[in-house]
Protein backbone atom coordinates (compact mmCIF):
# COMPACT_ATOMS: atom_id res chain seq x y z
CA UNK A 1 0.00 0.00 0.00
CA UNK A 2 1.31 3.42 -1.00
CA UNK A 3 1.05 5.15 2.38
CA UNK A 4 2.77 8.27 1.09
CA UNK A 5 0.00 8.76 -1.47
CA UNK A 6 -2.71 8.19 1.13
CA UNK A 7 -1.03 10.72 3.40
CA UNK A 8 -1.07 13.23 0.54
CA UNK A 9 -4.82 12.70 0.03
CA UNK A 10 -5.30 13.09 3.78
CA UNK A 11 -3.18 16.24 3.95
CA UNK A 12 -4.81 17.97 0.97
CA UNK A 13 -8.22 17.19 2.46
CA UNK A 14 -7.13 18.68 5.79
CA UNK A 15 -6.04 21.81 3.95
CA UNK A 16 -9.41 21.98 2.22
CA UNK A 17 -11.12 22.27 5.60
CA UNK A 18 -8.67 24.94 6.72
CA UNK A 19 -9.19 26.98 3.57
CA UNK A 20 -12.97 26.62 3.24
CA UNK A 21 -14.02 27.09 6.86
CA UNK A 22 -14.99 30.45 8.32
CA UNK A 23 -12.24 31.20 10.85
CA UNK A 24 -13.09 34.89 11.15
CA UNK A 25 -12.68 35.57 14.87
CA UNK A 26 -15.46 38.19 14.86
CA UNK A 27 -18.01 36.07 12.99
CA UNK A 28 -21.00 34.28 14.51
CA UNK A 29 -20.44 31.69 11.78
CA UNK A 30 -16.95 30.78 13.05
CA UNK A 31 -16.20 27.11 12.38
CA UNK A 32 -18.81 26.63 9.66
CA UNK A 33 -17.51 24.95 6.50
CA UNK A 34 -18.79 25.37 2.95
CA UNK A 35 -21.08 22.73 1.52
CA UNK A 36 -19.20 22.89 -1.79
CA UNK A 37 -16.78 25.24 -3.50
CA UNK A 38 -19.23 26.63 -6.07
CA UNK A 39 -21.08 28.57 -3.36
CA UNK A 40 -18.80 29.97 -0.69
CA UNK A 41 -21.64 31.59 1.29
CA UNK A 42 -23.46 28.32 2.00
CA UNK A 43 -22.28 26.03 4.79
CA UNK A 44 -23.60 22.61 5.77
CA UNK A 45 -23.64 21.33 9.34
CA UNK A 46 -22.24 17.94 8.30
CA UNK A 47 -19.21 19.70 6.81
CA UNK A 48 -18.34 21.10 10.24
CA UNK A 49 -18.37 17.58 11.67
CA UNK A 50 -15.70 16.58 9.16
CA UNK A 51 -13.78 19.81 9.79
CA UNK A 52 -13.66 19.09 13.53
CA UNK A 53 -12.37 15.59 12.85
CA UNK A 54 -9.71 17.03 10.55
CA UNK A 55 -8.22 18.91 13.52
CA UNK A 56 -7.38 15.62 15.21
CA UNK A 57 -5.63 14.38 12.08
CA UNK A 58 -3.88 17.72 11.68
CA UNK A 59 -2.37 17.64 15.16
CA UNK A 60 -1.40 13.97 14.97
CA UNK A 61 0.34 14.38 11.62
CA UNK A 62 1.91 17.78 12.22
CA UNK A 63 -0.24 19.76 9.78
CA UNK A 64 -1.32 22.21 12.50
CA UNK A 65 -0.18 23.05 16.03
CA UNK A 66 -2.07 21.68 19.01
CA UNK A 67 -2.73 25.22 20.23
CA UNK A 68 -4.29 26.43 16.98
CA UNK A 69 -6.39 23.27 16.56
CA UNK A 70 -7.60 23.51 20.15
CA UNK A 71 -8.63 27.13 19.61
CA UNK A 72 -10.48 26.26 16.40
CA UNK A 73 -12.29 23.37 18.08
CA UNK A 74 -13.32 25.48 21.10
CA UNK A 75 -14.67 28.34 19.02
CA UNK A 76 -16.46 26.03 16.59
CA UNK A 77 -18.28 24.30 19.44
CA UNK A 78 -19.17 27.73 20.85
CA UNK A 79 -20.75 28.56 17.49
CA UNK A 80 -22.59 25.25 17.36
CA UNK A 81 -24.12 25.83 20.77
CA UNK A 82 -24.77 29.57 20.70
CA UNK A 83 -25.20 30.64 17.07
CA UNK A 84 -25.96 27.81 14.62
CA UNK A 85 -29.74 27.62 14.17
CA UNK A 86 -31.42 24.51 15.54
CA UNK A 87 -34.77 23.04 16.50
CA UNK A 88 -34.99 20.49 19.32
CA UNK A 89 -31.18 20.44 19.21
CA UNK A 90 -31.12 19.35 15.56
CA UNK A 91 -29.32 21.68 13.21
CA UNK A 92 -30.46 23.22 9.98
CA UNK A 93 -28.97 21.35 7.04
CA UNK A 94 -27.55 24.56 5.53
CA UNK A 95 -26.40 27.87 7.00
CA UNK A 96 -25.26 31.29 5.98
CA UNK A 97 -21.56 30.71 6.56
CA UNK A 98 -21.09 34.23 7.91
CA UNK A 99 -23.89 34.28 10.48
CA UNK A 100 -24.92 30.73 11.39
CA UNK A 101 -28.49 31.49 10.37
CA UNK A 102 -30.56 28.83 8.64
CA UNK A 103 -30.32 29.13 4.88
CA UNK A 104 -33.66 29.65 3.19
CA UNK A 105 -36.29 27.16 4.28
CA UNK A 106 -34.04 24.11 4.50
CA UNK A 107 -34.93 21.24 6.81
CA UNK A 108 -33.55 20.53 10.28
CA UNK A 109 -31.80 17.24 9.62
CA UNK A 110 -31.14 14.24 11.87
CA UNK A 111 -28.43 12.66 9.71
CA UNK A 112 -26.52 15.87 9.11
CA UNK A 113 -26.72 16.67 12.82
CA UNK A 114 -25.44 13.17 13.59
CA UNK A 115 -22.43 13.66 11.30
CA UNK A 116 -21.71 16.94 13.08
CA UNK A 117 -22.03 15.24 16.46
CA UNK A 118 -19.46 12.63 15.40
CA UNK A 119 -16.99 15.47 15.02
CA UNK A 120 -18.07 17.08 18.30
CA UNK A 121 -17.63 13.85 20.27
CA UNK A 122 -14.33 13.05 18.55
CA UNK A 123 -12.69 16.37 19.49
CA UNK A 124 -14.11 16.07 23.00
CA UNK A 125 -12.43 12.69 23.45
CA UNK A 126 -9.21 13.76 21.74
CA UNK A 127 -8.42 17.13 23.30
CA UNK A 128 -9.55 16.26 26.84
CA UNK A 129 -10.19 19.97 27.37
CA UNK A 130 -12.56 21.32 30.03
CA UNK A 131 -14.08 24.00 27.79
CA UNK A 132 -14.61 21.59 24.88
CA UNK A 133 -16.09 18.94 27.17
CA UNK A 134 -18.54 21.43 28.67
CA UNK A 135 -19.69 22.67 25.26
CA UNK A 136 -19.81 19.15 23.84
CA UNK A 137 -22.05 17.97 26.65
CA UNK A 138 -24.34 20.98 26.25
CA UNK A 139 -24.64 20.34 22.50
CA UNK A 140 -25.31 16.61 22.93
CA UNK A 141 -27.72 17.05 25.85
CA UNK A 142 -29.78 19.57 23.88
CA UNK A 143 -30.55 17.04 21.13
CA UNK A 144 -34.10 15.94 21.89
CA UNK A 145 -34.30 12.58 20.15
CA UNK A 146 -37.63 11.93 21.86
CA UNK A 147 -39.31 14.62 19.75
CA UNK A 148 -38.40 12.67 16.61
CA UNK A 149 -39.47 9.23 17.87
CA UNK A 150 -42.86 7.83 16.90
CA UNK A 151 -44.59 4.45 16.69
CA UNK A 152 -46.10 2.85 13.62
CA UNK A 153 -47.43 -0.71 13.27
CA UNK A 154 -45.98 -1.61 16.66
CA UNK A 155 -42.47 -0.43 15.80
CA UNK A 156 -40.51 2.64 16.81
CA UNK A 157 -38.88 4.91 14.25
CA UNK A 158 -37.06 8.21 14.04
CA UNK A 159 -38.32 10.94 11.77
CA UNK A 160 -35.65 12.02 9.28
CA UNK A 161 -36.10 15.76 9.55
CA UNK A 162 -38.29 18.66 10.59
CA UNK A 163 -39.40 21.74 8.73
CA UNK A 164 -41.60 24.44 10.29
CA UNK A 165 -42.36 25.84 6.83
CA UNK A 166 -45.00 24.07 4.77
CA UNK A 167 -43.33 25.36 1.61
CA UNK A 168 -39.86 24.43 2.84
CA UNK A 169 -37.48 21.69 1.74
CA UNK A 170 -39.09 18.22 1.70
CA UNK A 171 -42.21 19.54 3.49
CA UNK A 172 -44.62 18.75 0.61
CA UNK A 173 -47.08 21.43 1.69
CA UNK A 174 -47.24 20.41 5.33
CA UNK A 175 -45.12 21.82 8.14
CA UNK A 176 -43.73 19.39 10.71
CA UNK A 177 -41.83 16.12 10.73
CA UNK A 178 -40.71 14.56 7.45
CA UNK A 179 -40.23 10.89 6.44
CA UNK A 180 -38.73 8.28 8.74
CA UNK A 181 -35.74 6.01 9.14
CA UNK A 182 -37.71 2.81 8.52
CA UNK A 183 -35.00 1.29 6.33
CA UNK A 184 -31.26 0.63 6.46
CA UNK A 185 -29.22 3.55 5.17
CA UNK A 186 -26.48 5.79 6.59
CA UNK A 187 -28.05 6.38 10.03
CA UNK A 188 -26.32 3.69 12.15
CA UNK A 189 -24.43 6.17 14.35
CA UNK A 190 -27.73 7.65 15.56
CA UNK A 191 -28.67 4.48 17.43
CA UNK A 192 -25.26 4.39 19.11
CA UNK A 193 -25.62 8.03 20.18
CA UNK A 194 -29.14 7.44 21.49
CA UNK A 195 -27.89 4.34 23.32
CA UNK A 196 -25.24 6.42 25.03
CA UNK A 197 -27.52 9.22 26.16
CA UNK A 198 -30.60 10.01 28.22
CA UNK A 199 -32.94 8.20 25.80
CA UNK A 200 -30.95 4.97 25.90
CA UNK A 201 -34.03 2.91 26.80
CA UNK A 202 -35.36 3.65 23.29
CA UNK A 203 -32.20 2.71 21.37
CA UNK A 204 -32.78 -1.02 20.89
CA UNK A 205 -36.39 -0.64 19.76
CA UNK A 206 -35.34 2.01 17.24
CA UNK A 207 -32.43 -0.07 15.97
CA UNK A 208 -34.59 -3.18 15.61
CA UNK A 209 -37.39 -1.17 13.99
CA UNK A 210 -35.93 -0.44 10.58
CA UNK A 211 -36.35 -2.96 7.76
CA UNK A 212 -33.43 -5.13 6.73
CA UNK A 213 -33.62 -5.94 3.02
CA UNK A 214 -31.24 -8.85 2.36
CA UNK A 215 -30.62 -9.20 -1.36
CA UNK A 216 -28.31 -10.97 -3.80
CA UNK A 217 -26.32 -9.59 -6.70
CA UNK A 218 -24.28 -12.23 -8.49
CA UNK A 219 -22.27 -14.01 -5.82
CA UNK A 220 -22.82 -11.24 -3.26
CA UNK A 221 -25.51 -11.23 -0.58
CA UNK A 222 -25.93 -8.23 1.70
CA UNK A 223 -28.33 -5.80 3.34
CA UNK A 224 -29.07 -3.08 0.82
CA UNK A 225 -30.35 0.43 1.28
CA UNK A 226 -33.47 1.20 -0.81
CA UNK A 227 -31.47 3.29 -3.28
CA UNK A 228 -28.34 1.13 -2.97
CA UNK A 229 -26.12 4.18 -3.13
CA UNK A 230 -22.56 3.51 -1.97
CA UNK A 231 -22.32 6.38 0.52
CA UNK A 232 -25.07 4.72 2.61
CA UNK A 233 -22.56 2.06 3.59
CA UNK A 234 -19.53 4.33 3.85
CA UNK A 235 -20.48 7.37 5.91
CA UNK A 236 -21.35 5.79 9.29
CA UNK A 237 -18.18 3.70 9.16
CA UNK A 238 -15.95 6.70 8.44
CA UNK A 239 -16.31 7.72 12.07
CA UNK A 240 -17.25 4.47 13.83
CA UNK A 241 -14.73 1.66 13.65
CA UNK A 242 -17.10 -1.30 13.60
CA UNK A 243 -14.57 -3.78 12.24
CA UNK A 244 -15.12 -7.01 14.15
CA UNK A 245 -18.33 -5.82 15.82
CA UNK A 246 -21.53 -7.83 15.51
CA UNK A 247 -25.02 -7.12 16.77
CA UNK A 248 -27.39 -9.51 18.54
CA UNK A 249 -28.43 -10.96 15.16
CA UNK A 250 -24.77 -11.55 14.25
CA UNK A 251 -24.84 -8.76 11.64
CA UNK A 252 -21.50 -7.08 10.92
CA UNK A 253 -22.13 -3.72 9.30
CA UNK A 254 -18.43 -3.49 8.45
CA UNK A 255 -18.56 -6.78 6.54
CA UNK A 256 -21.82 -5.67 4.94
CA UNK A 257 -20.11 -2.53 3.64
CA UNK A 258 -17.29 -4.63 2.20
CA UNK A 259 -19.73 -6.88 0.36
CA UNK A 260 -21.68 -3.84 -0.86
CA UNK A 261 -18.48 -2.37 -2.28
CA UNK A 262 -17.65 -5.60 -4.12
CA UNK A 263 -21.22 -5.82 -5.42
CA UNK A 264 -21.00 -2.22 -6.69
CA UNK A 265 -17.77 -3.14 -8.46
CA UNK A 266 -19.42 -6.17 -10.06
CA UNK A 267 -22.47 -4.14 -11.10
CA UNK A 268 -20.18 -1.54 -12.68
CA UNK A 269 -18.31 -4.25 -14.60
CA UNK A 270 -21.58 -5.81 -15.75
CA UNK A 271 -22.55 -2.52 -17.40
CA UNK A 272 -19.18 -1.39 -18.72
CA UNK A 273 -20.26 -2.08 -22.31
CA UNK A 274 -22.95 0.56 -21.81
CA UNK A 275 -20.86 2.94 -19.71
CA UNK A 276 -17.24 3.02 -20.77
CA UNK A 277 -16.12 4.97 -17.69
CA UNK A 278 -16.62 1.81 -15.63
CA UNK A 279 -13.69 -0.58 -15.15
CA UNK A 280 -12.00 -2.63 -12.44
CA UNK A 281 -10.50 0.64 -11.23
CA UNK A 282 -13.44 3.02 -11.71
CA UNK A 283 -16.67 1.87 -10.11
CA UNK A 284 -19.47 2.62 -7.69
CA UNK A 285 -22.89 4.24 -7.81
CA UNK A 286 -22.85 7.28 -5.57
CA UNK A 287 -24.15 10.81 -4.95
CA UNK A 288 -21.87 13.36 -6.56
CA UNK A 289 -21.38 16.14 -9.04
CA UNK A 290 -22.13 15.05 -12.64
CA UNK A 291 -22.24 16.73 -16.07
CA UNK A 292 -25.87 17.61 -15.20
CA UNK A 293 -25.20 18.77 -11.64
CA UNK A 294 -25.55 16.93 -8.33
CA UNK A 295 -27.25 13.55 -8.74
CA UNK A 296 -27.78 10.38 -6.71
CA UNK A 297 -27.13 7.07 -8.49
CA UNK A 298 -28.24 3.52 -7.67
CA UNK A 299 -26.68 0.11 -8.16
CA UNK A 300 -28.69 -3.06 -8.63
CA UNK A 301 -30.51 -4.42 -6.75
CA UNK A 302 -32.55 -1.56 -5.30
CA UNK A 303 -36.13 -0.89 -4.25
CA UNK A 304 -37.15 0.11 -7.80
CA UNK A 305 -34.97 -2.54 -9.47
CA UNK A 306 -33.73 0.11 -11.88
CA UNK A 307 -30.10 0.92 -12.54
CA UNK A 308 -29.56 4.66 -12.17
CA UNK A 309 -26.36 6.16 -13.59
CA UNK A 310 -24.91 8.21 -16.42
CA UNK A 311 -21.49 6.60 -16.03
CA UNK A 312 -20.12 9.25 -13.68
CA UNK A 313 -17.66 7.92 -11.10
CA UNK A 314 -16.69 9.73 -7.89
CA UNK A 315 -13.16 9.28 -6.49
CA UNK A 316 -14.61 9.08 -2.99
CA UNK A 317 -16.40 5.86 -4.03
CA UNK A 318 -13.08 4.06 -4.22
CA UNK A 319 -11.18 6.06 -1.58
CA UNK A 320 -14.16 5.74 0.78
CA UNK A 321 -13.90 1.96 0.45
CA UNK A 322 -10.24 1.74 1.52
CA UNK A 323 -10.98 -0.01 4.84
CA UNK A 324 -13.13 -2.62 3.07
CA UNK A 325 -11.21 -3.22 -0.18
CA UNK A 326 -7.71 -1.80 0.37
CA UNK A 327 -5.96 -3.39 -2.61
CA UNK A 328 -8.75 -2.61 -5.08
CA UNK A 329 -9.07 0.95 -3.80
CA UNK A 330 -5.33 1.57 -3.86
CA UNK A 331 -5.13 0.42 -7.48
CA UNK A 332 -8.03 2.74 -8.30
CA UNK A 333 -6.31 5.72 -6.69
CA UNK A 334 -3.12 5.15 -8.65
CA UNK A 335 -5.06 4.85 -11.90
CA UNK A 336 -7.08 8.01 -11.18
CA UNK A 337 -3.83 9.95 -10.93
CA UNK A 338 -3.38 9.31 -14.65
CA UNK A 339 -6.62 11.13 -15.56
CA UNK A 340 -5.53 14.54 -16.76
CA UNK A 341 -7.05 17.34 -14.69
CA UNK A 342 -8.68 15.17 -12.01
CA UNK A 343 -6.14 16.05 -9.29
CA UNK A 344 -6.29 19.63 -8.06
CA UNK A 345 -5.02 21.71 -5.16
CA UNK A 346 -7.12 19.75 -2.66
CA UNK A 347 -6.71 16.31 -4.16
CA UNK A 348 -9.15 14.68 -6.55
CA UNK A 349 -12.08 16.75 -7.77
CA UNK A 350 -15.52 15.41 -6.90
CA UNK A 351 -16.21 13.24 -9.97
CA UNK A 352 -15.38 12.38 -13.56
CA UNK A 353 -17.15 10.98 -16.61
CA UNK A 354 -15.38 9.44 -19.62
CA UNK A 355 -18.49 8.64 -21.68
CA UNK A 356 -17.82 11.20 -24.40
CA UNK A 357 -14.74 11.85 -26.50
CA UNK A 358 -13.98 14.87 -24.32
CA UNK A 359 -13.68 13.67 -20.70
CA UNK A 360 -15.77 15.56 -18.16
CA UNK A 361 -14.04 16.49 -14.91
CA UNK A 362 -15.93 18.15 -12.06
CA UNK A 363 -14.50 21.54 -11.16
CA UNK A 364 -15.73 21.59 -7.60
CA UNK A 365 -15.04 20.02 -4.25
CA UNK A 366 -17.91 18.85 -2.04
CA UNK A 367 -16.99 19.00 1.64
CA UNK A 368 -18.56 15.79 2.89
CA UNK A 369 -17.06 13.82 0.00
CA UNK A 370 -13.64 15.29 0.71
CA UNK A 371 -14.18 14.54 4.40
CA UNK A 372 -15.00 10.92 3.66
CA UNK A 373 -11.78 10.56 1.65
CA UNK A 374 -9.79 12.08 4.51
CA UNK A 375 -11.31 9.85 7.19
CA UNK A 376 -11.00 6.64 5.20
CA UNK A 377 -7.35 7.36 4.41
CA UNK A 378 -6.83 8.05 8.09
CA UNK A 379 -8.65 4.82 8.94
CA UNK A 380 -6.10 2.68 7.10
CA UNK A 381 -3.12 4.82 8.16
CA UNK A 382 -3.48 5.56 11.88
CA UNK A 383 -7.18 5.58 12.93
CA UNK A 384 -6.71 8.84 14.83
CA UNK A 385 -10.33 9.97 14.57
CA UNK A 386 -11.87 6.53 14.95
CA UNK A 387 -9.80 5.75 18.06
CA UNK A 388 -10.83 9.04 19.65
CA UNK A 389 -14.53 8.60 18.91
CA UNK A 390 -14.69 4.94 19.91
CA UNK A 391 -13.25 5.89 23.32
CA UNK A 392 -15.84 8.57 24.02
CA UNK A 393 -18.14 7.56 26.92
CA UNK A 394 -21.26 8.22 24.82
CA UNK A 395 -20.10 5.79 22.12
CA UNK A 396 -18.80 3.21 24.60
CA UNK A 397 -22.14 3.26 26.42
CA UNK A 398 -24.10 3.24 23.16
CA UNK A 399 -22.37 0.12 21.88
CA UNK A 400 -22.98 -1.53 25.25
CA UNK A 401 -26.67 -0.58 25.20
CA UNK A 402 -27.13 -2.02 21.70
CA UNK A 403 -25.16 -5.14 22.65
CA UNK A 404 -22.81 -4.69 19.71
CA UNK A 405 -19.86 -6.87 20.65
CA UNK A 406 -16.40 -7.12 19.15
CA UNK A 407 -15.67 -10.76 18.37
Amino acid sequence: MNKKLLEEIQKTAFQFFQDFTNFNEESTGYGLTVDHTNNLDSASIASSGFMLSSLIIGVQHGYISHAVALHQARKTLFTLYHHAEQQYGFYAHFFDINTGQRRGKCEYSTIDTALALCGVLAVDAYFNDEEISKLSQMIVDRVDWQEFIFEKDGKKFLHMSYNPNKDGAYALGKAGFIYQWDMFAEQLMMYVMIGGGKYQDQANDLYQGFARDFRRYGEYEYFISPGNTLFNYQFPLAFLNLEGYRDTQNISWFDNAKIATLAHLQCSLDYQKTYKTFSKAFFGFNASDTPLGYRVFSALPNSLNELKTDGTVAPFSMIGSLPFTPDISMASIEKMLKINGLWGRYGFYDAFNLEKDEPWISQRYIAIDKGLEMLMCNFVLTKDVQNALMNHPVIVKGLETLHWVKK
